[in-house]
């Protein structure tokens, strides 16, 4: 599945709308791994547990690696801050609903 997801980048409020995929039953049947296409072409992998998410993919080259991955969450979405960059994803998204 496809859709638009709220996103942000270099610190600022996620006010974007960045492209967006699910594959569902991913790895295991009760995960999901969520990939943004970030305004510059680049795809940021997150990774999904549930309806919650555990972590993203990192990378040397774009300094990823070293990036906190924290959390939060407001009703049915969680808002994901991994080092500059925000995304804001509904449950309904990730489960199919």
């Amino acid at each position: 599945a496809t859709a638009q997801v709220e996103c942000g980048f270099d610190g600022a409020a996620p006010t974007l709308r960045c492209d967006a995929g699910v594959k569902r039953a991913w790895n295991a049947p009760d995960q999901a791994l969520v990939e943004v296409t970030k305004p510059d072409g680049t795809t940021r992998a997150i990774y999904f547990r549930g309806v919650e998410p555990y972590g993203a993919e990192s990378a040397q080259a774009d300094g990823s690696a070293g990036w906190e991955f924290k959390t939060s969450r407001a009703g049915d979405r969680v808002i994901i801050s991994y080092g500059p960059e925000t995304y804001v994803i509904v449950d309904a998204f990730i489960e199919g609903g």
